[in-house]
């Protein structure tokens, strides 16, 4: 882990690295994951270098738009808005 995670300074820190606070700051007894935070895909866990399916993709894109939380369902809508694939950098 780089810093500690600190809300007041980034109030998108939980979109994005609620995994990681979760390890700052464990759960006390009888508390429970945010199922909407975990859901998010920001907060999957990266996607290896050279994959290409779908999943990778959308999750790469949200993961640069952490700001919009865009969740799991969201993966088809990301899809249909990216380039296919080789012609990223056409135009």
């Amino acid at each position: 882990m780089t810093e500690p995670l600190l809300l007041q300074e980034d109030p998108y820190a939980l979109a994005h690295r609620y995994r990681e606070y979760m390890i700052e700051h464990p759960r006390r007894f009888l508390e429970y994951c945010n199922p909407y935070y975990e859901k998010l895909l920001a907060n999957q866990p990266d996607p290896a270098a050279d994959a290409t399916d779908d999943y990778s993709r959308a999750i790469r894109y949200a993961k640069e738009h952490y700001e919009c939380f865009y969740e799991i369902r969201d993966i088809w809508r990301i899809i249909t808005w990216l380039p296919p694939l080789g012609k990223e950098n056409d135009g």
